[in-house]
């Protein structure tokens, strides 16, 4: 709208220049104050936008450079460690020579050795868990063991679940090594077939070992996974295992429940057995009721409900409308039972497939499979020094039977009451009397008329095993001759064990075994002929070296000492030398390079602690040459392997280094680059600021002599 005032062209000229000068003031002004001539899209759109693309990548590569940083730090550390373990692992080869060269007092040979067996990697490093536990905490998990003693023929089982550890862990979610080890050996000292032959212990490695009582070749010592096991303790886990289950006979279908008709069942886990009770008002797991119409799912919760309460080990599913009842135990040893229960008074049953007869149950059973492990296995070795155990040789060859079982053929008659008895006696103790009669015979799984050398072994072994006296310090065995073998555990000259015919006076029954008869007819007379059989042990004819028993424990140390450095050689959580378990993701690290994530090297972790480097404790105390010179091509073996990856390891330092200072430059040229779009000059401002002030003050006179005219005129119309 006009304000109805007239202004001369020159006045509105001049106007029109001081106001467009003011502007161009406003704007240098502006820019000298915020050092930048695009402030904003409104002043040059491009320039505005790219500087911000440029800027925000600048920035999201200043973040990863911290990453960068963090990976450079975290390989240096790993390549101290890595040379820290170098020096321990010269000094364990500095310890392996000078024991080498120490020849006091070696004795040329070896002593008597048991067969042991050692896990094939530590307990911890199995476990995969930070505190090098694992868990045990259902029946589902599951590490059993099988143990032979005869080469496989015969197996005994050692059940490790949250059944049998209860009593050795307060929490069965982490079960050490130790903790095994004592249940492995409480069953141990239960098992006639076990008791006093075999012991578990924990090596200095972290590793479970199984040692024979007993040394020599005779024993044998096998270990592996059971048919149920479900973890691997170091000996293996079963495959291709299948949980024991019974399945309904029918379908579920649409039955009716109601207050007081339903489902009533007796399932039991060859423990514990649960009396299940569903109906319309039962209550399911999310609090709410099954319902008079309810499905197979519903009815499968609240059976669980009941089973879980219970403490059973079994559980309920729903297989495609068919309800089943599985055994959480994996393997032939997992047992399920269904059953109909009677239902409460006043109530009805409904068939939920099982049937509706009281006891009966139209279910069917399917055991459980699985395949053991192959698992671990060792023989002893006689002695070589000079040693020598007390030994009794049967005179009597045995023929084992060739038919069966049972035992058709072969063998020996040990029926009715025909008996090889003995008394066997160690050093000057109490003679005790082994008993090999039908009945023992009948006990260790053999023929009394066809007694096989394996069913006489057992028998003998077994009453051997029972007698705290005998237990673990003798033992009955068949030599290459077929002839019966009675030998104490240890070689040396305490051993002494002398052994008596006792069978009886009737002549008839006197059966001998290799050890001779307490009667015979002397010129048709019934004599005790029983002659005493007397053997003693041997010492070694060498000397054991207490200087290398000395270093064999600084070498155990060392090795104990490496592992520590490898778990100490972290930076910012991530360990580049060592990890609890197998999986390589569990110490690896990723360096990204980019902002995208496209560009990033991937670094994997090694296992360096004496386990990973195939380093084992001394177990021989370096006694031999043998074992000393193993010792040492393994740690050769250690040094290579230090070596390749330090090697690794300084080829991924140099990427991620390089990356780092590209990084660096780069974020460099890109603020650079986004500075020279925006960034006013301020020299060129500053003078223009100078012109634009003169350029104001002429304006203004040039706008004040436009205005002399019309102050003419109003002076003369004063």
């Amino acid at each position: 709208m006009s304000s109805g005032i007239t202004l001369t062209a020159a006045t509105r000229q001049n106007l029109l220049s001081l106001q467009g000068t003011a502007d161009l003031l406003t704007q240098t002004q502006n820019r000298l104050s915020t050092g930048k001539k695009v402030n904003s899209a409104l002043d040059d759109p491009t320039s505005f936008f790219t500087s911000q693309s440029l800027t925000g990548r600048s920035g999201d590569l200043g973040s990863l450079l911290n990453g960068i940083s963090n990976g450079v730090q975290t390989i240096q550390a790993a390549n101290q460690g890595i040379t820290s373990i170098q020096k321990l692992v010269d000094s364990a080869k500095s310890t392996a020579n000078q024991a080498l060269a120490d020849k006091s007092a070696v004795t040329s040979g070896l002593a008597a050795t048991a067969a042991t067996v050692s896990g094939s990697k530590s307990f911890q490093g199995l476990a995969g868990t930070a505190d090098g536990t694992q868990d045990f905490s259902s029946v589902a998990k599951d590490g059993s063991l099988d143990i032979s003693l005869d080469g496989g023929k015969t197996k005994t089982t050692i059940r490790l679940d949250s059944s049998t550890l209860a009593n050795n862990s307060s929490d069965l979610t982490k079960v050490s090594a130790s903790q095994l080890v004592t249940a492995i050996n409480s069953q141990i000292s239960n098992s006639s077939a076990l008791k006093g032959k075999v012991s578990a212990s924990v090596g200095g490695d972290g590793r479970i070992n199984f040692a024979t009582t007993s040394s020599g070749a005779t024993q044998q010592l096998s270990v592996s996974g059971a048919t149920s096991s479900t973890l691997d303790i170091g000996f293996g886990k079963a495959s291709s295992t299948t949980n024991a289950k019974v399945a309904a006979g029918a379908a579920f279908g649409t039955p009716t429940f109601s207050a007081t008709a339903g489902s009533f069942l007796s399932v039991g886990d060859g423990n514990v057995t649960t009396s299940l009770a569903v109906n319309s008002t039962t209550l399911k797991s999310d609090g709410t009721a099954v319902g008079v119409g309810p499905s197979a799912d519903d009815v499968v919760d609240a059976y669980n409900v009941q089973l879980k309460a219970a403490g059973s080990t079994v559980s309920a599913f729903n297989n495609a409308g068919t309800i089943e009842f599985r055994a959480q135990d994996v393997g032939p040893t997992g047992v399920v039972t269904v059953s109909v229960a009677a239902p409460p008074s006043g109530s009805t049953q409904v068939t939920a497939g099982f049937g509706t007869t009281t006891g009966a149950s139209s279910g069917t059973f399917t055991a459980g499979t699985g395949t053991a492990a192959t698992g671990l296995s060792s023989t002893g070795s006689d002695a070589t020094d000079g040693s020598a155990k007390a030994t009794i040789n049967g005179s009597v060859a045995i023929a084992d039977a060739t038919g069966g079982p049972p035992a058709t053929a072969g063998g020996i008659d040990l029926s009715g009451t025909k008996n090889g008895s003995f008394t066997i006696q160690l050093g000057s103790g109490q003679a005790k009397t082994i008993t090999v009669d039908a009945a023992k015979i009948v006990a260790a799984g053999g023929t009394a008329a066809f007694a096989s050398r394996d069913s006489i072994a057992a028998a003998i072994n077994t009453q051997i095993a029972a007698d705290t006296g005998l237990a673990g310090n003798v033992s009955a065995s068949f030599d290459a001759n077929n002839k019966l073998v009675l030998s104490s555990t240890k070689a040396d000259s305490t051993q002494k064990i002398t052994v008596t015919a006792a069978q009886g006076t009737t002549v008839a029954n006197n059966i001998n075994i290799g050890l001779g008869t307490q009667t015979s007819t002397v010129n048709g007379t019934a004599t005790n002929t029983a002659t005493p059989l007397t053997s003693t042990g041997k010492d070694s004819s060498g000397s054991t070296n207490s200087t290398r028993t000395t270093l064999s424990k600084q070498f155990n140390e060392i090795l104990n000492q490496i592992t520590q450095q490898a778990k100490d050689s972290s930076y910012n959580g991530i360990n580049l030398l060592y990890r609890s378990g197998d999986d390589p993701s569990e110490n690896s690290l990723k360096v990204t390079f980019n902002e995208t994530g496209t560009s990033s090297l991937s670094i994997s972790g090694a296992k360096l602690d004496s386990d990973g480097l195939g380093l084992t404790a001394v177990t021989g105390g370096f006694q031999t040459d043998d074992e000393i010179n193993k010792t040492l091509t393994a740690i050769t073996t250690a040094t290579s392997q230090l070596r390749a990856q330090s090697s690794t390891f300084g080829s991924n330092l140099s990427i991620v280094q390089n990356r780092q200072d590209f990084s660096k430059n780069l974020i460099n040229i890109l603020d650079t680059g986004a500075a020279n779009l925006t960034n006013a000059d301020l020299n060129e401002e500053a003078a223009n600021s100078q012109a634009l002030s003169t350029r104001q003050s002429i304006g203004i006179s040039a706008l004040s002599l436009a205005n002399t005219a019309q102050q003419g005129i109003l002076q003369l119309l004063r």
